[in-house]
């Protein structure tokens, strides 16, 4: 035990936020039901070992002096830390209440819903969260200026303040109606679409911008047939044999499983790692509800 822990005891801190409160050591000795002359010892150790006056006198009231407002502060924030961390034991013990704010690609929202969230509310009902959409840029936005607690997204920024962390790289996938002639093929290269109506996202989307990636690079341009910023109307689209849409295998899972679309993986180097990303703050403390859902996304979705 060093000098200054033994000077400053738990004692010695709460006779003096006492004295401060108080305004005197007789009336702290009341406020506290002990003998003054035991307050009095104390702080007149403390100050001695320490070499610094910790109270004066000001005409009939005893006060701190600075050196000793400065303990009775770093009791108090002692005291505030210790209350936080206490409530966070508790509610890592049961997670009864509490919230966790995500933002995540369209495209994501279907299973994490599904694979993650599902099973944590089942568990948890008590824990409110708060489930945001957008764009790559916007849901980086809301990350980096702490309107979410976590990110899910396709692709990651290379912003130093980021914490990313890879859970998922499955292959991007050409979405056909089961009726599309198509469908049946192991898969399809992008030069093989030339002629097909196409469904095209929004250009700040992750997955459009790999879709435009791979076009570039065989120096093809196509013209979509439909734009539309929601995977759920892409895949709509696709199923009624209008279109034929790009996402994931798992982004278009419940159209599959009800039988109206097939995936096909793209034959492109670009598409053979269709990563997501679960990112947080650099230096942000999650509260303990939001990092046991981080926990989960990366437990219960990691197909890597």
């Amino acid at each position: 035990m060093d000098t200054l822990e033994r000077s400053l005891s738990e004692r010695t801190l709460q006779y003096l936020v006492a004295i401060s409160k108080y305004g005197g050591m007789r009336q702290a000795a009341l406020g506290l039901d002990v003998n003054v002359s035991t307050i009095s010892r104390q702080v007149g150790l403390a100050e001695r070992e320490l070499r610094l006056s910790l109270v004066t006198r000001r005409g009939r009231k005893m006060e701190l002096t600075e050196a000793g407002q400065m303990a009775v502060d770093y009791f108090r924030e002692r005291e505030r830390q210790a209350q936080r961390f206490r409530a966070q034991l508790d509610e890592y013990r049961g997670l009864q209440r509490g919230q966790v704010t995500i933002a995540a690609g369209e495209g994501m929202v279907t299973s994490l819903v599904n694979d993650v969230l599902k099973q944590f509310l089942e568990r948890y009902p008590g824990i409110v969260v708060d489930l945001r959409t957008g764009s790559l840029p916007e849901l980086i936005s809301m990350i980096r200026e702490d309107m979410v607690d976590i990110c899910v997204s396709i692709g990651a920024s290379s912003d130093p303040t980021l914490n990313a962390r890879l859970f998922q790289s499955e292959p991007l996938c050409a979405i056909f109606s089961v009726e599309h002639r198509m469908s049946s093929l192991k898969s399809v290269k992008m030069e093989d679409l030339a002629g097909e109506r196409l469904v095209f996202m929004p250009a700040d989307f992750g997955l459009q911008t790999l879709v435009n990636a791979m076009l570039s690079d065989i120096g093809r341009t196509y013209v979509p047939a439909f734009r539309c910023d929601l995977f759920s109307t892409a895949v709509a689209i696709a199923a009624q044999n209008l279109a034929v849409a790009f996402m994931t295998r798992r982004a278009a899972q419940e159209r599959i499983a009800a039988g109206q679309v097939k995936a096909v993986p793209i034959d492109h180097p670009f598409a053979r790692t269709f990563d997501r990303y679960v990112i947080t703050r650099a230096g942000r403390r999650l509260s303990p509800a939001a990092n046991y859902f981080l926990r989960e996304i990366i437990r219960l979705m990691s197909i890597v």
